[in-house]
Order: C-alpha cells, then sequence, then structure tokens
C-alpha cells in the first residue's frame, strides 16, 4: 500500500511538471542567436567572462534571454526582454571547496583527566 501510494505521489508530480511545461518552454540557443543589442552588450560589458549558459524561454506570447556568465568565482545571471533591454541582473559569488588542506580539530575537554581527539 505504501508503494502505491508512493507511485500515486510521483505520477501526480510529473503531471503537474508535465502540465506547467506547455505554458512555457525554455531551449538553450547559441550566442549568435541572442538579439543584436544583447549580443553587442555582452561584447562590450563582459568580455572577460565566461559564458556558461544562454536559454530563450517563451511564455504566454512573451520571449526572454537569460545568461549565465562567469569570471573567477564571479557568476552573473542576466535577463533580457525580446527588444535586448536588460530586466534582471543578479550577481553571486561563487564558493570553491578546496580538500587539498586537512582539517584541524581541536582537543575536546572532557572531566576524566584525559584530552580527546575528535
Amino acid at each position: 500500500m505504501k508503494n502505491l501510494k508512493l507511485i500515486l505521489f510521483f505520477f501526480f508530480i510529473s503531471v503537474l511538471i508535465t502540465t506547467s511545461s506547455y505554458a512555457q518552454t525554455k531551449t538553450q540557443i547559441p550566442a549568435d542567436s541572442l538579439p543584436s543589442a544583447v549580443h553587442d552588450e555582452l561584447h562590450k560589458k563582459y568580455r572577460d567572462y565566461k559564458v556558461n549558459s544562454i536559454s530563450r524561454k517563451s511564455e504566454q506570447n512573451k520571449i526572454t534571454y537569460a545568461l549565465e556568465i562567469q569570471k573567477k568565482t564571479k557568476l552573473i545571471r542576466l535577463l533580457y526582454d525580446s527588444d535586448g533591454k536588460l530586466i534582471e541582473k543578479d550577481k553571486s559569488k561563487i564558493f570553491i571547496f578546496d580538500a587539498s588542506e586537512p582539517v584541524k580539530s581541536k582537543p575536546v575537554q572532557s572531566n576524566d583527566g584525559h584530552n580527546h581527539h575528535h
């Protein structure tokens, strides 16, 4: 009975995802498919950045272009309308975990007179 509930739950979720995807489509596109205003701004303002992804989203007869660009640890997400006007800009930092240095633990003090290392 539990498995049946789980199967029905995933079926319901998949139906929701499928029906919501009819309202919008998101497609990865090459840089030369961008509106010229977006392409120009990308080459002027962000020429030192690596382009991680470019997608074209069509929703209710409205087209937007989403770009994710990166320079070292600086990540920028840009959203443009079909005329090439910037709608949204989101900056963030990427933190890269470097496991080359071991983590040193401090001795744990206890009341039994011994120093314990964890």
